[in-house]
């Protein structure tokens, strides 16, 4: 066994008492910090705008408007107790054993998220009154939401939305009230042709859910701006007309609407109102008549005419 010259075990003793010195004098100084973070002061203090969790079983919802945030009451050392925020202090409305109806609930806080030596002294209000109702689904139409304005001289044909109708949810009350809901808002400023887009749905209450998922697609038909416009005392063409047969409305009024271009640009000699009796009873003396354009004219028109029914003796 080798064994320690005098001089290097004296060495070692010294070593070994220093360290243990340093040991006690750490431990000395934690048990003094310590000691002072026990004795800080403690005070109270009143937290304002703490939210409040809400917990219902599946298939109930709240309904109407409820307390979004209480105030709190606290008690604690000064410096923790300062350094608190409203979000670290969950309150909890517990309705998970309740039936729809109106319930009042007691509020308490989540003592596992409270720092140490920190109370919760009261809640204020202690209690909430809440109107549950069961959770239902509704389909609803689907309307496109438009802002801004098209180029001039343009105007919006037709409007197509698929799917034109998705499925809502939420509270009873709520859902029973809704009979469409709108897209997001879509800029029109500067449009003068045809376009598709995706939007999505904008829900018009927090408490509502859209189940229906993905995005509506929307085509929007633009043309030129139409317009109306009246051609008078237009003759009346009796087709299959006999010997005996005779028009007691010689004449009717025309209304045409469609493209401005295209009206502008209409003549009377274009327009040809035409009856006829074949197929109709031998006693029909009332006739619906139809209005015939020229073949150059322009296709995409509308007419109504003025009255809309002719009369004949046959």
């Amino acid at each position: 066994m080798n064994k320690l010259a005098p001089s290097r075990l004296l060495h070692r003793l010294r070593h070994t008492r220093i360290e243990n010195k340093g040991l006690k004098l750490l431990s000395l100084l934690l048990a003094v910090l310590l000691f002072f973070l026990s004795r800080q002061p403690t005070t109270d203090m009143r937290m304002v705008g703490v939210p409040i969790e809400y917990r219902v079983s599946p298939g109930i919802e709240i309904g109407g408007d409820v307390e979004q945030k209480v105030s709190v009451y606290l008690s604690g050392p000064r410096n923790i107790v300062r350094s608190l925020i409203p979000n670290q202090l969950p309150v909890i409305a517990d309705l998970s054993n309740k039936e729809p109806g109106e319930r009042i609930v007691q509020l308490k806080t989540d003592e596992s998220a409270l720092p140490d030596n920190v109370k919760v002294l009261k809640i204020e209000p202690a209690s909430i009154r809440i109107h549950l109702e069961p959770t239902v689904t509704k389909r609803v139409k689907v309307e496109a939401q438009f802002g801004g304005q098209i180029a001039e001289g343009r105007e919006i044909y037709l409007v197509k939305l698929t799917p034109g109708e998705v499925e809502i949810e939420g509270p009873q009350s709520r859902v029973n009230k809704i009979d469409h809901v709108l897209t997001e808002t879509v800029n029109l400023d500067g449009r003068k042709a045809d376009f598709q887009t995706s939007v999505e749905v904008e829900v018009p209450q927090d408490s509502l859910r859209v189940n229906t998922q993905g995005p509506i697609n929307l085509s929007v038909h633009i043309g030129e701006q139409r317009v109306k416009r009246r051609f008078a005392n237009t003759p009346v063409r009796w087709l299959d007309k006999n010997s005996k047969g005779r028009l007691l409305t010689k004449t009717v009024d025309v209304e045409v609407y469609g493209p401005k271009s295209a009206v502008d640009a209409l003549r009377p000699s274009d327009l040809r109102v035409e009856v006829k009796t074949t197929g109709l009873p031998a006693n029909a003396t009332t006739l619906h008549p139809d209005v015939q354009l020229h073949t150059n004219a322009e296709k995409k028109l509308e007419f109504t005419v003025i009255p809309n029914e002719v009369k004949v003796k046959r």
